[in-house]
């Protein structure tokens, strides 16, 4: 067992032998920044100013060796081998909602439908309620033992569906586990474990910035109901990027939860592959573009961005650049992943 103390804040919490310091925080409720919980995306990027620290399995993309050097360390990889002091210059997150502490539940598939030709839907039934924020994600495990597979998907559901969920999948041939999705058949047992992720719908009074491609529209729609069900009076934006119009999924329940969010409330696809003889009246070009051209000013905004890390960081630094405050934006990057997670069980 060891130590782990946050200065200038004096946070402290204990870590057991062989787990992480993000997996320990959030066993005992302390906030922490987050986000793949698999070495990649460097948003647990935090620097150990004093101690021993096994730096674990991270891309060198997300912690370079000059990084290593200096004491950086990914927390969602990192396993302490002495106490630990951290520095945290973190402005504090006003807007943060209290930690929901990740659970894991049983459950059974309900059902699986094709969305479009890349695009599935998953459908689960839990034996017991999971409560969760819209945008936030979980662990699906099929299998047991040795043999289980786990991999992340956000929620696609509303958060007061606590039983049954949906989520929005890529069809990877190769894919460990979502190669096997089209052919689960309705009772096959499955494990949740979450909810995980602080890319979630936050409060506030700021018109809202959505922007997804591909299974990035998951963590949106659970926003666009929580919305919807709330009644939110701020106008939001939804920017989804796609090939042909025959890749744009969900047409009808986008169109009833627009109608029902607030004036102002706009879905703005845009189409970057399209072909002859498409039937097209839209916007034509990457969501980047489409930001370019449809936001002048985003110092008003908060704004939420989901899928492929390159679309993200395009966004980010349009949005950055048009005046958007780092504090009011959020990312959900989708990382393909090769290995499975070391995550474990949640207590």
């Amino acid at each position: 067992m060891f130590n782990v103390e946050f200065t200038p804040s004096g946070d402290s919490f204990d870590v057991k032998d062989g787990e992480t310091v993000l997996d320990a925080a959030l066993r005992q409720g302390v906030q922490l920044p987050y986000g793949c919980r698999n070495g990649r995306c460097s948003t647990c990027k935090f620097q150990v100013e004093d101690g021993e620290v096994d730096l674990g399995d991270v891309s060198v993309y997300s912690l370079p060796d000059a990084e290593r050097d200096q004491g950086w360390a990914l927390l969602c990889r990192a396993r302490p081998m002495t106490d630990l002091l951290i520095r945290d210059n973190r402005l504090p997150d006003l807007r943060a909602r209290p930690l929901l502490r990740p659970a894991q539940i049983a459950g059974a598939v309900a059902g699986v439908r094709s969305l479009t030709c890349e695009l599935l839907e998953l459908r689960v039934r839990l034996d017991e309620p999971l409560t969760f924020y819209p945008g936030q994600f979980i662990e699906l495990g099929l299998g047991e033992g040795a043999h289980a597979v786990w991999r992340s998907y956000s929620i696609a559901s509303m958060p007061s569906a606590t039983r049954d969920l949906s989520f929005v999948i890529k069809r990877i041939d190769t894919g460990a586990f979502s190669s096997r999705v089209p052919g689960l058949a309705a009772g096959t047992p499955i494990r949740l474990r979450g909810p995980y992720g602080d890319s979630y719908l936050r409060d506030g009074d700021r018109p809202i910035l959505l922007c997804a491609i591909g299974s990035g529209i998951a963590p949106i729609l659970s926003m666009l109901h929580a919305a919807a069900q709330a009644q939110d009076p701020r106008p939001i934006r939804f920017f989804y990027g796609a090939r042909r119009p025959e890749d744009l999924p969900l047409a009808e329940q986008l169109a009833e939860l627009f109608a029902r969010l607030a004036p102002g409330s706009a879905f703005e696809p845009t189409l970057d592959g399209l072909q002859p003889g498409d039937a097209w009246s839209g916007a034509c070009g990457n969501v980047t573009q489409a930001i370019q051209r449809e936001i002048s000013d985003a110092h008003r905004y908060d704004a939420y961005l989901c899928g492929a890390p390159p679309m993200c960081d395009a966004v980010s630094r349009l949005l950055l650049a048009k005046g958007l405050s780092a504090q009011a934006l959020y990312m959900d990057r989708f990382f393909t992943t090769s290995r499975d997670p070391v995550h474990p069980e949640p207590a």
